[in-house]
């Protein structure tokens, strides 16, 4: 049991370690009858604990269907409900999503992501592995976004990653790199090398970091329906100016491409859906 000044008791039941990382354990645990997923601080390292209680101020401002909630928290820990699936990269570790499949991914996170940015924060972070499918399945209404300990929110008198080049290099933008903040054309970025990776099967620059200083202009080809490859290109622009301006305005632009493309062919018995 935890019970801190301005917190209430919070009691966890059952609790398996995941894994362990940066002064956090992560478990599955039983909270008031139903299963969730727990971050417990593990250290009494002051950076580390004002990073957590960032990430819970973060989490208790956002609702939405797309978004992990926070249930409750304490000073030690924050509980989210257990995504009951896979994450998207266990997902693409059987192989590309068809093209119908990876928009109808890509658009429940664009959904979310409109949510953190009407809220005023940007994830900075967006990567397969903070996109969990519930029940396994490539559909919008299947995507729950989480994590979002490098978010940055205009509401908090502090950022506390401003400077830093916190985030995945396989799904930054140049601009994030360089330790620009809080710029919501850099999760269309995110999205775009997401969409990327569904329909290839991997992120769309080999050599990630040599992109973002500059030194490598070497991109795979663009993959999926050729009514894709603007988009595609246009959320990938190294300079965000030439991006969409919002995760709004490529949601509706996905949305339209999606209604131009034919229909899904079915499934073959025996094969991991797309």
């Amino acid at each position: 049991m935890t019970s801190t000044p301005g917190f209430p008791a919070l009691t966890v039941s059952n609790c398996a370690l995941l894994s362990q990382r940066g002064g956090v354990r992560l478990e599955r645990g039983c909270w008031q009858g139903r299963d969730v997923f727990v971050k417990t601080l593990d250290t009494a390292d002051p950076d580390i604990r004002q990073r957590f209680e960032h990430e819970g101020e973060v989490a208790r401002r956002l609702s939405h269907p797309g978004i992990v909630p926070l249930l409750t928290r304490s000073s030690e820990r924050l509980v989210f409900p257990w995504v009951a699936g896979c994450s998207l990269r266990e997902r693409l570790e059987h192989g590309p999503l068809s093209p119908y499949a990876a928009l109808e991914v890509t658009l429940g996170v664009l959904a979310a992501m409109q949510a953190f940015h009407e809220a005023g924060v940007v994830h900075h972070d967006l990567k397969p592995e903070n996109v969990m499918l519930l029940g396994g399945r490539s559909c919008a209404g299947c995507v729950r976004v989480t994590d979002f300990g490098m978010a940055h929110d205009r509401t908090l008198s502090s950022d506390l990653h401003q400077g830093t080049r916190m985030g995945t290099p396989q799904f930054m933008p140049p601009e994030q790199f360089q330790g620009v903040r809080g710029d919501p054309r850099s999760d269309v970025y995110a999205v775009g090398a997401l969409l990327f990776d569904c329909l290839a099967g991997e992120p769309p620059h080999p050599d990630a970091l040599g992109w973002l200083v500059g030194l490598s202009s070497v991109r795979l080809p663009l993959p999926g329906p050729a009514a894709l490859h603007p988009l595609l290109e246009s959320a990938l622009e190294r300079d965000p100016q030439r991006r969409p301006p919002s995760a709004r305005a490529l949601l509706r632009a996905l949305e339209e491409v999606r209604r131009r493309l034919p229909p899904e062919p079915p499934a073959i018995p025996g094969t991991v859906p797309a």
